[in-house]
């Protein structure tokens, strides 16, 4: 996913099953087609690096990527209501940067389970990519309203509040509760310090991670 390699991988580990907003810096390109079961597809990471998505089986031979696609679009056709499939389509078109077709199928996946945290969050990721930061942070507060601690809500308005909106003092809000939810993880130890520069000034340069906030 996104631009990030060394604080990514520090977000693995802080966020465990959940996937990090994954957010680049800048307008993304423009939306390319929707992924159908016919396209070559990249490999899939270790892991999901999204907040939503399905399980990942605890044992057995990995299935390849394009038959597991294939599987849950012939699922969505049968029942447009699967969430699963809409959730795994969703982060297969963010995986590959068509946030346009993701936020499609996170929005009817919402249709369908409109209390989904994890989805919301990524969809909020695939608003910020595609260059509307309001209706993304829109997306993050509503999460925020309905659970305070959620922690990928919370890094991802920290990175947009202070990069988009350039409101340091609410983006030290955001993260110095993530903070205190986490306060021994190594994300933390490095917040802490992003969040005293902040108070010093200049604004630091903050990394931002891939965003669909899928596990």
């Amino acid at each position: 996913m996104k631009v990030y390699l060394s604080v990514l991988l520090i977000l693995i580990s802080f966020l465990g099953c959940q996937k990090q907003e994954r957010v680049s810096e800048g307008m993304p390109p423009p939306p390319a087609a929707p992924v159908t079961a016919s396209e070559a597809a990249p490999n899939p990471s270790p892991g999901n690096p999204h907040s939503s998505g399905p399980p990942v089986p605890s044992s057995g031979a990995p299935v390849p990527f394009m038959q597991k696609l294939a599987e849950y679009k012939t699922r969505l056709e049968k029942n447009p209501k699967d969430i699963e499939a809409l959730v795994f389509l969703a982060n297969a078109n963010f995986d590959i940067q068509r946030y346009e077709k993701a936020k499609e199928f996170y929005l009817k996946a919402l249709e369908v389970d409109p209390d989904n945290a994890h989805v919301r969050t990524d969809l909020a990721s695939s608003y910020r990519n595609m260059g509307d930061s309001d209706q993304a942070l829109n997306e993050l507060n509503k999460v925020l309203k309905t659970d305070p601690n959620h922690e990928v809500a919370l890094y991802n308005s920290g990175i947009i509040l202070l990069n988009d909106k350039d409101d340091t003092k609410k983006a030290i809000s955001a993260w110095e509760k993530l903070v205190q939810l986490k306060p021994n993880d190594p994300l933390s130890t490095e917040l802490r310090e992003k969040i005293q520069e902040l108070r010093k000034g200049p604004t630091p340069v903050v990394k931002e991670n891939p965003p669909k906030a899928h596990p």
